[in-house]
């Protein structure tokens, strides 16, 4: 997710991915676009063995497949929870961090999610949310909760929002091939 690897987008900024088997390896930010909340980041060094998840088509989700969370939830690498696709085409409005990471600015972003009871926590963003066959089928992105203790945030409620893999894809299509991401509006 784009709010995951802002920070990092400083002339001194790092970003380290580190690998099931605890190794880390250094990388770079080729895009980020606020906003639908992707970005796309290439290591350094891809490990040895290292398969990408087969890329499922999020048009064919039903309200109640079967889908799997993966990331790293509060802290706990490796995590993953199950549940059911509750919605589709869910709107969701969040707060995103804007192109100039330095000043945190936000921008509000809009997305026709998708909506799981899987568990999605601080920690999951960026992880993928795949189908029953264990395609990948989402971007992991936001939960939505009862309250907002001061200076931290609540845990999963059951509601939980991923961007559908169509579009991931072609956002990240698009920062791959120029870094940016266009998007269309209709001026009325």
């Amino acid at each position: 997710n784009n709010h995951v690897v802002a920070p990092a987008d400083t002339p001194d900024g790092e970003i380290a991915v580190t690998m099931k088997n605890g190794e880390t390896t250094e990388a770079k930010i080729v895009g980020r676009d606020p906003s639908t909340d992707i970005a796309v980041i290439k290591l350094e060094q891809v490990p040895d063995g290292v398969k990408p998840l087969v890329i499922g088509d999020s048009k064919k989700l039903t309200v109640g497949d079967p889908v799997m969370a993966l990331g790293n939830p509060l802290g706990l690498a490796n995590t993953v929870t199950t549940g059911i696709v509750s919605a589709l085409d869910r709107p969701v409005s969040t707060e995103n961090i804007g192109e100039d990471a330095s000043s945190q600015e936000k921008e509000m972003t809009i997305t026709n999610a998708i909506q799981t009871d899987a568990a999605i926590n601080p920690g999951n963003s960026g992880g993928p949310l795949v189908n029953g066959d264990g395609e990948f089928i989402g971007v992991n992105s936001a939960a939505a909760s009862l309250s907002q203790s001061e200076g931290g945030q609540s845990g999963s409620i059951g509601i939980g929002f991923a961007i559908p893999a169509n579009q991931a894809v072609m956002i990240a299509d698009q920062l791959i091939s120029s870094g940016k991401a266009q998007h269309p509006f209709l001026g009325i």
